[in-house]
Formats: structure tokens, C-alpha cells, sequence
């Protein structure tokens, strides 16, 4: 009971942080700005969506981020593993850091099945789901975007750049 406490208290003190914070962005010069309500509502989406991803404690293997959470390098060996991972990704109305990123995937499948699986938005694309490699870029623009490794009694190994 003392943690469904806590937890209501912290989500209440994160809605009045928040709410402070949304408000002091979007005034300038006493006015409303319209850029800046866009502005504070893109920080928001990029600073909530880190929560899908798989802490890199549950992860299998090992990850390095790039510039943000949209980028970096996974490797991982597995072995006879069954889980699904949240690799990179988030949600972004427009990203600094360009809207598209090129995936360099390499999979070296002993036994099992392994699929790496790209969302951006609602749409659900399997890159790569044996042994082999793959290259492909994708557009994240007013999207959110994830790169998932689903495996099951999977054993090999997995590497992925994100750039």
C-alpha cells in the first residue's frame, strides 16, 4: 500500500514539474508563443519515450548510444535466450539530430529464431530474421520509432550500428 503511496505522490509531483516547466517555455515576452508550445511538447515526447527502452541492465548485450537514443551500436551474444529487447528509439515531432537514421545490421544465427524489427509509427517491418546482414535507412519524422530484437531459444550473436 505504502508504494501505490509513492508512486501516486511522485506522479503528482511530475505533473506539477512538468506543468511548471511547459508553462515557463511557452510564454515569451508575456506572450504565447506558438514555437514554443511545439518546442516544449517535442522535449516532452523525447524525454517520456526513453521509458520503452530496455534498460541496458535487461539487456542481453552490451549498448552503446550515439548522440541520443535513436543512435549507437549493439552487440550481444545469445545463448538459447527467449526475450524481446527495445533497443533504440523514441518519439520525436522533429529530431536535432536529422530525421533519418541508416541501420547496419549483422545476425549470425546458430539455432533458434531471431527477428529484428523496426516500428516506426503504427507499421511493423522485420529487417532481418536469420543469418545475414542488412542495411537500411528509415525516416523517424512525427513518428515513433523503435528498434526491437525479438529471439526465441535463440543462440548466436547480433550487431547492429544505428546511425
Amino acid at each position: 500500500m505504502l508504494g501505490l503511496f509513492k508512486l501516486i505522490l511522485l506522479a503528482i509531483v511530475g505533473i506539477i514539474i512538468a506543468g511548471i516547466v511547459f508553462f515557463s517555455n511557452i510564454f515569451y515576452d508575456g506572450t504565447i508563443s506558438k514555437d514554443g508550445i511545439v518546442n516544449t511538447y517535442n522535449h516532452f515526447l523525447q524525454d517520456t519515450s526513453v521509458n520503452g527502452l530496455t534498460r541496458d541492465n535487461k539487456l542481453e548485450g552490451k549498448r552503446k548510444f550515439g548522440i541520443d537514443e535513436y543512435v549507437g551500436t549493439y552487440k550481444a551474444n545469445y545463448n538459447n535466450k527467449t526475450k524481446e529487447e527495445t533497443i533504440f528509439g523514441g518519439t520525436v515531432l522533429d529530431r536535432e539530430n536529422g530525421n533519418t537514421i541508416t541501420l547496419r545490421i549483422k545476425v549470425e544465427k546458430q539455432s533458434g529464431s531471431i527477428e529484428v524489427v523496426s516500428n516506426p509509427g503504427t507499421e511493423s517491418e522485420v529487417l532481418i530474421s536469420d543469418t545475414g546482414e542488412v542495411e537500411k535507412t528509415i525516416d523517424i519524422k512525427e513518428k515513433s520509432y523503435y528498434l526491437k530484437i525479438k529471439v526465441t531459444d535463440f543462440t548466436g550473436n547480433v550487431e547492429i550500428v544505428a546511425e
